[in-house]
């Protein structure tokens, strides 16, 4: 298998010079890996515009289509995407694309089920009923793609809950909500990562950790930079959505610098960048002068985006050296 680093180490080492370097780096590209990833990526994509249009069909034709075609042809769908699923699961690509279009259906068979029949149900039963009903499937499939629907849903479902039941009787608060789907994330993540220990071959592409990395450190940023906007240091109820930000951010870069994934870093240090900048803003904001505001803010930014860069640079150097 080609190296994609290894041109990069050559010419520090001054073993390639620099003119040379492109040509170094087009003899070892990993041409098949760039292959299986287009034809992946083509298929999601594919898939994904299919359900669309089923979606968008069922809105368009809604008036016309009775109760029972409406139902039947979203079972019919769900059926041949499992058989099919089934005739070809020697084809690992087509039983994921498969069975992750099924799963699909079926929370389109829970939405328009409840349409038709009008059950008033709060949105949290549709994706808790799907979470449970796809269940099944996603724990016996080991398909990385169905684990990426479910635990969607569960995060959607979560929040659902939260805003329509819990936190209109006061049992929880929106921050403390977005950092228990933090955590929940951030345990799928440690699950994840303690399965590939054990040998679990289906969970070591990299994408599913590096799409964790950026959904917990997403939904930690988006609950921490109003703290900071709003609200300032020092502001008690606050503490926990800065608390979970910062210990998701070191986690992540601390962690992952020692495993050697640079991508997962680079999100980390993205993150810790905005913040910083995000104080920037409201320190600029607290002088009460435009002109020295702005220029104090675009000195801050040129100021995290220069060191980002410096840092990831020099992280590439240390990783390429031990790698």
């Amino acid at each position: 298998m080609a190296n994609p680093s290894l041109p990069y180490a050559l010419l520090r080492a001054g073993l390639i010079p620099p003119g040379r370097y492109l040509e170094a780096v087009l003899l070892s590209r990993d041409d098949a890996l760039w292959h299986r990833w287009g034809r992946n990526a083509l298929l999601a994509l594919a898939v994904g515009q299919i359900l669309t249009g089923i979606a968008f069909f069922f809105a368009f034709n809604w008036a016309e289509l009775p109760p029972f075609a409406k139902l039947g042809l979203i079972q019919g769908g769900i059926v041949l995407c499992a058989a099919g699923a089934w005739i070809g699961r020697r084809h690992q690509i087509a039983w994921e694309a498969l069975l992750t279009a099924a799963a699909a259906l079926v929370g389109m068979l829970l939405a328009v089920f409840g349409q038709i029949y009008q059950t008033g149900a709060d949105a949290y039963t549709l994706f808790v009923g799907w979470g449970l009903l796809i269940l099944p499937w996603v724990v016996l499939a080991r398909a990385l793609p169905l684990w990426v629907l479910w635990l969607t849903v569960a995060g959607l479902g979560g929040f659902a809950y939260a805003i329509q039941v819990a936190i209109p009787l006061d049992r929880i608060d929106a921050e403390t909500t977005t950092v228990l789907v933090a955590a929940f994330y951030a345990v799928a993540l440690l699950a994840r990562e303690l399965g590939v220990r054990l040998g679990l071959a289906w969970l070591r592409p990299l994408w599913l950790r590096r799409l964790l990395v950026f959904v917990i450190l997403a939904l930690t940023f988006w609950l921490a930079a109003p703290v900071v906007l709003d609200f300032g240091f020092g502001v008690e109820d606050g503490r926990l959505a800065l608390a979970g930000f910062l210990l998701a951010t070191v986690s992540v870069g601390v962690g992952y610098t020692w495993q050697r994934d640079l991508p997962a870093v680079v999100l980390a240090v993205l993150a810790a960048s905005l913040f910083l900048c995000t104080i920037g803003l409201r320190v600029a904001v607290d002088t009460d002068d435009l002109v020295g505001g702005s220029f104090l803010l675009l000195a801050v930014v040129a100021g995290v985006f220069g060191g980002a860069l410096a840092l990831l640079r020099r992280l590439r150097m240390w990783m390429l050296a031990h790698g």
